[in-house]
């Protein structure tokens, strides 16, 4: 089940994936400035308050944000085929969810650290466990509580394939950062790392997530979705 969603995951991304980045690259190349901005100054200049203020506003408002409006805009391209609504429109409907997900971001980043903190496993589990919160509060509009209810019950019933897919999703993203950093490593003197460099890898390893987030988990979670509803007939 989980490698066929990952399968069909990447078929829908080569299927929508140049729409899909058109419509989030704003964001993204946006969340990559901030991020560069913030990591030159404290380079040169240590850690200040203006670097911690893009730290929190990438983190707690563009990534958030980002979340919304790829998992709207893929869900819209799955089910209608392309067919999907004007740009302008999901950034204007995703607001009213940015404090959930928000908050849910919170929890879960603060649950699964400390689960990796004790042994990595934990963490894992815990991951796979919430892997579903965000897709009830975005696409069924569900509180906070709700979600992870939900995520956590769903998750109890396909547990192992839940982990599979989390710990795709991480090994990704590790694999992702890993690369990047070799690349910035290779350079002599830190500081001869260019803005622009710096730019393109802070965007290139959240629109990663970002697509994993929205084309292989979400048709995971769409599918677990059509299992339960023929379960119940």
């Amino acid at each position: 089940m989980t490698l066929q969603a990952i399968s069909k995951g990447f078929e829908y991304y080569k299927k929508f994936g140049m729409n899909f980045s058109i419509k989030i690259l704003p964001l993204i190349f946006l969340f990559g400035f901030l991020a560069s901005v913030g990591s030159s100054s404290s380079l040169s200049e240590g850690i200040s308050n203006f670097d911690i203020s893009l730290l929190l506003i990438n983190n707690f408002l563009i990534s958030p944000l980002l979340t919304i409006i790829a998992i709207f805009v893929a869900n819209d391209m799955i089910d209608n085929n392309n067919n999907n609504r004007d740009v302008l429109v999901y950034y204007a409907i995703s607001w009213q969810f940015l404090l959930k997900v928000l908050i849910l971001s919170l929890i879960s980043t603060l649950c699964i650290g400390i689960g990796l903190l004790l042994f990595v496993v934990p963490g894992i589990l815990i991951a796979g466990l919430l892997i579903f919160v965000n897709y009830f509060a975005i696409l069924e509009n569900k509180t906070v509580l709700d979600s992870l209810n939900l995520s956590w019950g769903r998750s109890k019933s396909n547990f192992f394939q839940c982990i599979l897919m989390a710990g795709f999703f991480w090994f990704i993203t590790i694999l992702t950062i890993t690369i990047l950093s070799a690349i910035s490593g290779s350079y002599e003197e830190i500081n001869q790392i260019s803005q622009t460099y710096t730019i393109i890898s802070s965007s290139l390893a959240i629109y990663i997530q970002v697509c994993l987030i929205s084309f292989p988990i979400l048709v995971f979670y769409k599918n677990q979705s059509l299992n339960e509803i023929k379960d119940s007939i």
